[in-house]
């Protein structure tokens, strides 16, 4: 359903308008382990590169009519991102608790951010009841277009550093590591692929192990809460390319976003679930070249004060 080719033609499509994000050695975590810092990417999130791949490929007709999104957080600063370079229109519709610092980033580009819903479930439903009326939706995830654009974070790894043997990134709805996987493995099919999930958001990995763990809104992985759309995509990507699923605490989250810090980077709670996968000894940390994709760092004052 998205093959190297979609990923590839994503690369160039974004290539005039985003640059490759660092790799950086992280020590800290052992040997041999890296991190690919999406947070550190425009809109400080690995979403602008499905949302940009997206609109970037929208018919004149369909970019007119205006887009519409429902996102935590960074999805929702990616499409307004997207919108503001395509000179699109977009309504984007946010949960009562989401970050401040996230309705910021969608109002600072142009966009209309609408609080709707008391958890992500419920936002969605109603953005998808207006798309119906004629805006164009763009989904956080089921979309090849979305996939293949963070398929781009997986060609850049292996062209980065080709003897990568493990690549470990946050799962929500598997847009990102679906589209990692399927260009990881398409390059290198030895390599691992591991997701992380925040045990408060366990959506993936309950259909990856057939599991029935229970979502839990209050977390600080917000980012990453809510069920997968139904006959999503990424599903059977996940099922068929990822290696395994891990889950992590909110503690571990905490100690992860605290060693990011002292690191020098600010990320968010769901941008941390790798590293706090690897902190916490959830996944070993065995001397193999290792690659950890931190998904964003938009996180408001007063959770990063609360965490510290």
């Amino acid at each position: 359903m998205v093959t190297l080719a979609d990923i590839v033609r994503a690369a160039h499509r974004l290539a005039p308008h985003l640059a490759a994000t660092p790799l950086e050695a992280a020590p800290g975590l052992g040997d041999n382990i890296w991190l690919k810092l999406e947070n550190a990417n425009q809109t400080h999130s690995f979403k602008v590169r499905g949302a940009l791949n997206a609109c970037l490929a929208l018919s004149d007709a369909a970019r007119a009519r205006g887009l519409i999104a429902a996102s935590s957080g960074n999805h929702a600063g990616a499409v307004a991102y997207a919108a503001a370079l395509t000179g699109a229109s977009a309504q984007i519709l946010m949960p009562n608790a989401t970050p401040m610092k996230k309705v910021d980033n969608v109002r600072r580009y142009g966009a209309e951010a609408l609080l709707f819903g008391d958890n992500y479930d419920e936002t969605e439903a109603e953005a998808l009841r207006r798309a119906a009326e004629g805006p164009t939706w763009i989904s956080p995830y089921n979309d090849p277009l979305v996939v293949a654009g963070a398929g781009t974070i997986g060609l850049e790894i292996l062209q980065q550093l080709p003897a990568v043997a493990r690549l470990i990134a946050p799962v929500s709805g598997g847009g990102l590591i679906a589209g990692v996987a399927a260009a990881a493995k398409a390059l290198k099919p030895e390599i691992e692929v591991v997701g992380v999930n925040a045990l408060s958001a366990p959506a993936m990995y309950n259909r990856f192990y057939r599991d029935e763990r229970p979502q839990v809104w209050d977390t600080l992985a917000e980012a990453l809460s809510g069920d997968i759309e139904a006959n999503s995509i990424t599903v059977p990507i996940c099922l068929r390319q990822v290696d395994a699923m891990a889950l992590v605490t909110e503690a571990q989250i905490a100690a992860a976003m605290r060693d990011m810090l002292a690191a020098g980077w600010v990320v968010e709670g769901g941008g941390a679930v790798g590293v706090a996968a690897l902190l916490g000894d959830v996944l070993p940390r065995d001397g193999r070249a290792t690659v950890v994709v931190v998904s964003g760092g938009n996180v408001d004052l007063d959770v990063l004060r609360r965490v510290i």
